[in-house]
């Protein structure tokens, strides 16, 4: 101690002394111990230590909570400064700089509509944190960016996949040891109580309007409704060939699906499926192979699952656009079937709803929920409880009729 205490004081608190004329405050920052003066403090008193022994227990329990900044409590500290000036210190990385390390690994591991999805959202977090340290940001500024995105009109699942971002940036800092914590490891997804955004299917009225809407492009319309009874993804839909049907067993095989523009397998194994097709949707499906079977094949390239590997392949596609004479892809079939609608005089949804549709048909219609996730590719019911299945009342069968078949009492 290089100078006498104050009239009336006896002693200073733990972690805090004087300093030629300022009082100083000691503190465990990432392993090393840190003595900051309190150049804010103009004159030592029984007030000012009592101010110094609380800024210390702030500090303290700012960095067990992951949450110090230490530049907003000491903007002038010398050793601050030269540590930032160090040229090849690791905690000048930069969200821009972490940023592109992730996206690099991203565009090799991931699939290529994937590695897109992650370059546009990364934006969001550039435009945040442009130029920032990783190391000088912390948990509560990540919490009230994420708060940021969602008043701005972000949905949470948009949102969310920000984050996916930030945790991978994040998430490489710390095994880095560019940040001794990982402040994401305290912050959690967003929840969303809605389901609004998910299960909205078409009822058996709507499906026939559907069918019968365009009597000049009854093959396009026969594609969606066909789909409302074997529930595929709409990028499995329109991958679909000669090659995975047989109709003897009733039965279609997804093996590919097509995203932004690349053929690829499904991302999890139990997508590769074999669906069994029911009435309705095997019977639409003996017409469509009926104009498919005699095109000449197409040869595609499908990205494998570690999206390195390639296969060639030739394909008789199943659906084409019946003006264009072109393979459909997500874009087209949303501009095709929001007019589609329109003409039927159905309320707008999205033409992905017909996978919705045939769980929430089949569920209505009392259908084991194992079976409706089998179909789907889902490797349990999780999913189709949370996301895919509406109950449809106007299409539900009276269960007492259901139980009396059931019982033998036709």
């Amino acid at each position: 101690m290089s100078a006498k205490l104050p009239a009336g004081i006896n002693a200073l608190p733990t972690g805090v002394d004087i300093n030629g004329n300022l009082l100083r405050i000691a503190f465990m920052y990432e392993g090393e111990r840190r003595r900051e003066p309190l150049r804010n403090v103009a004159k030592i008193n029984k007030a000012a230590i009592a101010y110094a022994d609380n800024k210390r227990r702030t500090i303290l329990a700012e960095i067990k909570e992951n949450r110090f900044d230490y530049a907003a409590h000491f903007p002038d500290s010398t050793w601050l400064k030269a540590r930032q000036e160090l040229p090849n210190e690791p905690a000048k990385r930069t969200v821009d700089e972490g940023i592109a390390l992730w996206l690099e690994v991203a565009k090799v591991k991931k699939a290529h509509s994937t590695f897109i999805n992650y370059k546009s959202k990364s934006e969001h977090v550039k435009r945040k944190f442009t130029g920032r340290t990783i190391a000088t940001i912390p948990k509560s500024e990540l919490e009230l960016f994420q708060a940021e995105l969602l008043t701005n009109g972000l949905k949470p699942k948009t949102v969310n996949d920000v984050f996916t971002i930030i945790r991978g940036v994040w998430g490489d800092a710390f095994s880095d040891e560019i940040i001794k914590f990982n402040p994401l490891e305290r912050i959690e997804n967003i929840q969303s109580d809605s389901d609004s955004e998910f299960a909205d299917p078409f009822t058996r009225s709507e499906i026939d309007r559907m069918a019968a809407a365009d009597p000049e492009r009854m093959a396009d319309s026969r594609m969606i409704v066909f789909n409302c009874w074997a529930g595929l993804a709409l990028s499995e839909l329109i991958a679909a060939g000669v090659e995975d049907v047989d109709l003897v067993a009733g039965t279609l095989t997804i093996r590919r699906a097509l995203v932004a523009g690349e053929f690829k397998v499904p991302k999890e194994r139990t997508r590769i499926r074999t669906v069994e097709l029911i009435a309705p949707a095997l019977e639409l499906l003996t017409m469509i192979v009926a104009e498919a079977e005699d095109a000449e094949p197409t040869p595609i390239t499908v990205v494998q699952r570690d999206n390195i590997t390639k296969k060639q392949e030739r394909v008789r596609f199943l659906f084409r656009s019946s003006t264009s004479g072109l393979l459909w892809n997500g874009k087209t079939v949303s501009n095709w079937f929001t007019a589609h609608l329109e003409k039927a005089g159905i309320r707008h949804r999205g033409a992905n709803q017909a996978r919705h549709t045939f769980a929430s048909q089949a569920l209505s219609s009392y259908v084991p929920i194992e079976w409706v996730a089998r179909q789907l590719g889902h490797s349990d019911t999780t999913m189709v409880r949370k996301h895919y299945g509406r109950w449809i009342s106007k299409d539900t069968k009276s269960m007492a009729d259901v139980v009396s078949k059931m019982m033998g009492f036709e």
